[in-house]
């Protein structure tokens, strides 16, 4: 210990009679260890650590999938069969289910839209936890008619009541009815689920506001199904049940909606995190190669560095010093470096912190939770010491080989300072090209893909756009004619607003949440009823609507004020729909209907096509039916202005309260917004992966001109006697750049041929993209290629200019 102590010691004073040094490898591995450290964070958050739940390995969450509809995966769960499940399964302790919304909150503040869900009674207790403080939710309180209660959060209950206990037992005033405070939740609970987390649990998942009784129990898909697995029940095993399950179902159901339907368990912790894992993988390893290139680099300066210590090496080695000896003084100088190293990039870490909780809210589930506890502490430990290992595990072997005589016999003419360092040195800067070359070729993929994303036609135009989220409580808006009532008198007044284009509405807007699906039946087609007839995306949309989207019309016409209860009934298709089930007809006047109400619907219209749900799926079969004929109590107002949109929300905001004053007006977003965040995960992944790549080629670029500037200063007394016999500045010129080229272009070779195996792993990341796409092979080659010319010109440039009489006096 106390030889190690005196390693450290001298190592630290070594260090510091050599600033310069000093300086450009601590900033070379602060940068690779705490992009590192900073990456492993988010992992450890997102994959790693285990989610807020008692004994979470054990829950499982089941989905449904549609075999006649590929393109139609993770499909809620119907009521009826969730009480089946819950019913007939023996392989869970408990079984619940849950359904996001949110609720108008009234009281002494201005009106408030709440993140709410609606469980069923054993979801708190399938979580492992339970309110602290009241209790949970009674089973007479879960039968239809029964008492209206709420189970509220930590968070809410300090925010919105300032902890007050005394809140139990008293009553908020939601969607316009009096519900019971009846329990709050512990203060650590959390629910990553969900986007946002819930603040106000409401009993009754038969209780809907956008399905009526009817369509609840005929198998409408809207529940997050969760359930804990019995002790020695597998996931495989617990899938064999639940597929006979189904097949029960079907026959007992089968004409329900959902019976065809397949059920499909997996970890609950697969289900939040398995889609974002291959994108937080491809990062660790982008910063992975960071650092190695970072441990090239520093590798390479400690090779330069221990060129003027060759000397005090072979006198200490001749003076009795043993080798193991001298290679633990030189790797404990390493070894300090990359700690000082780590602490730093630990603080550039930290620094970033703030940074990865604020992107993209909801983008990657827990992001918000990153942080640096002891499991990154100890992994930043890890890659320290491995840094330190890898970048002065070699130049300490062969220094520390070294005798006073081999010096003297090599450097004494000083054209070398050894052929075996020369080829290290020039192995480090292929292997770091080479390694930049194949992150950049990901990152030139990467932006490729995204370009193509952003590329793609929504369907609409976003810009001057803003979206207004309206919630008519059921409590005061019952009836459809009460809805449709609501509507006009809005549109009337935002229409006549100054700076207003146009304003319409709709159920769901596109790339906003989730879009409903039903099964119907194209007039040429044998109809078979719900759950065999094929399924489309359905929206209620208001007059104005495509125009303030600006959503083209290819046929036929938009919907009128005339479009109303007691009209013709109509509807408007999209190009999809019209091609798939019309193709090479006429679709307006052909006849469509709901497989459940069976009602005769004529098209009088045919748009464009519009991305729902994502950019990146498919053009799907749409329909759209006009809200002033069959009203709907939630809705999201689309204005378009004729300026900035956001100047707008304070005068849309005063008509709601003319209206009604209880409405409250929240989550007001612009359509820019909302397509942006549509893309929030894949240009995540793009911008860090080419921060990654850039910082890669400046590395490489840096440990290109440190070899070659090096190799300019050791080959001084060869270039003056080259001048001296009349070789011009071109040929010194030529033999410098065509040296370092060589090098370069070499691992320029390796990398694209690296690549090709490397950048399969992106595939499942890439849209319209192909992994081998060669602008993107060639663009990373080439930026390579000339990043690394321009570091190899400088010192060649500088060689040009020696005096040869100076440089034949050198040394």
């Amino acid at each position: 210990m106390g030889n190690l102590w005196q390693d450290i010691r001298y190592g630290f004073r070594t260090l510091c009679k050599t600033p310069a040094f000093t300086l450009a490898a601590l900033l070379t591995l602060t940068l690779g260890i705490g992009a590192n450290t900073a990456i492993f964070s988010a992992i450890n958050a997102v994959l790693l650590r285990p989610l807020p739940f008692l004994n979470s390995g054990q829950l499982v969450s089941l989905t449904q999938a549609d075999p006649a509809t590929p393109s139609l995966n993770g499909i809620e769960m119907s009521f009826t069969k969730f009480r089946a499940i819950h019913d007939q399964n023996r392989s869970f302790e408990t079984f619940a289910a849950y359904y996001p919304l949110t609720v108008s909150l009234v009281g002494n503040r201005e009106p408030e839209v709440i993140p709410a869900a609606r469980a069923s009674l054993d979801l708190f207790r399938t979580l492992g936890t339970g309110p602290t403080l009241g209790r949970n939710f009674l089973e007479e309180e879960n039968q239809p008619g029964g008492r209206d209660v709420a189970v509220i959060s930590d968070g809410f209950w300090h925010s919105h009541f300032g902890g007050d206990p005394s809140l139990l037992g008293k009553s908020l005033m939601l969607d316009g009815k009096s519900v019971t405070v009846v329990g709050i939740l512990p203060a650590g609970f959390r629910f990553p689920l969900q986007f946002p987390e819930p603040q106000i649990w409401l009993p009754r998942i038969f209780e809907t506001t956008f399905l009526n009784q009817q369509q609840i129990q005929s198998g409408s898909g809207y529940l997050n199904a969760v359930g804990r697995l019995r002790a020695g029940v597998s996931l495989a095993g617990l899938q064999t049940e639940l597929d006979t399950i189904n097949a029960t179902y079907r026959q007992q159901f089968g004409s329900n909606s959902d019976p065809r339907f397949k059920v499909l368990a997996a970890t609950l912790e697969e289900s939040l995190v398995g889609p974002v894992r291959p994108s937080l993988l491809v990062l660790l390893g982008a910063v992975g190669f960071v650092l190695l290139i970072a441990c090239a680099n520093v590798a390479s300066l400690l090779l330069v560095r221990a060129t003027g210590r060759q000397k005090e090496i072979a006198i200490r080695k001749a003076l009795g010093a043993s080798r193991g000896r001298l290679v633990r003084q030189l790797l404990s100088e390493s070894i300090l470096l990359s700690l000082v190293g780590g602490v730093l990039g630990i603080a550039l870490a930290a620094g970033l912190m703030p940074l990865a909780r604020a992107i993209s809210p909801g983008a990657v589930p827990r992001l918000e939770q990153t942080s640096l506890d002891g499991p990154v502490l100890l992994f930043t430990l890890g890659i320290c010491l491995l840094a330190g290992l890898a970048s002065g595990i070699v130049p300490a072997f062969q220094i520390s080989g070294r005798t006073l005589h081999d010096r003297l016999k090599e450097g004494g003419r000083g054209f070398s300072d050894g052929s075996t360092r020369n080829r290290f040195r020039s192995g480090l800067v292929v292997a770091e090209v080479a390694v930049a070359v194949v992150l950049m070729t990901g990152a030139g993929l990467l932006i490729r893909s995204f370009a193509r994303l952003m590329a793609v036609n929504p369907g609409f135009e976003s810009r001057s756009l803003m979206a207004f989220p309206v919630a008519l409580p059921r409590a005061r808006y019952a009836t459809a004619e009460q809805q449709v009532q609501f509507y006009r008198q809005f549109l009337e007044q935002v229409r006549s607003l100054p700076g207003v284009q146009t304003a319409g509405l709709a159920s769901n807007l596109p790339l906003l949440g989730i879009t409903p699906y039903i099964f119907f039946c194209p007039e040429g087609l044998v109809c078979q009823g719900i759950g065999k007839d094929p399924v489309i995306g359905r929206a209620f949309v208001s007059p104005g609507y495509f125009q303030a989207m600006r959503t083209p019309l290819r046929r036929g016409r938009f919907f009128s004020e005339q479009d109303v209860a007691g009209s013709a009934n109509v509807a408007i298709v999209n190009q999809t729909l019209a091609d798939r089930y019309w193709p090479n007809q006429d679709p307006i006047g052909k006849q469509l209907m709901n497989s459940r109400d069976k009602v005769p619907r004529q098209v009088v219209g045919v748009v464009a096509n519009v991305k729902f749900s994502s950019l990146t799926i498919p053009d799907f079969p749409q329909v759209f039916l006009p809200i002033l004929q069959m009203g709907w109590p939630e809705a999201t107002l689309a204005v378009r202005s004729q300026s900035d949109p956001t100047a707008l929300v304070s005068a849309v905001r005063q008509q709601f309260a003319k209206l009604d004053s209880t409405l409250p007006v929240s989550g007001v977003l612009s359509m820019d917004e909302v397509v942006s965040e549509s893309v929030a995960q894949p240009r995540l992944i793009m911008q860090f992966v080419g921060a990654f790549a850039g910082l890669a080629l400046l590395l490489a670029a840096v440990g290109i001109y440190a070899v070659m500037a090096y190799s300019v200063n050791q080959r001084r007394q060869e270039m003056g006697i080259r001048m001296a016999l009349g070789a011009q500045p071109h040929h010194i010129l030529k033999l410098v750049v065509g040296h370092g080229m060589g090098l370069a272009l070499a691992g320029v070779v390796l990398g694209v041929m690296g690549s090709f195996a490397v950048t399969r792993l992106l595939v499942t990341l890439l849209f319209g993209t192909r992994a081998t796409d060669p602008l993107a092979f060639c663009a990373a080659a080439v930026l390579l290629a000339s990043a690394a010319f321009l570091a190899c010109y400088f010192p060649a440039r500088r060689a040009t200019r020696l005096d040869p009489m100076l440089a034949l006096r050198y040394e």
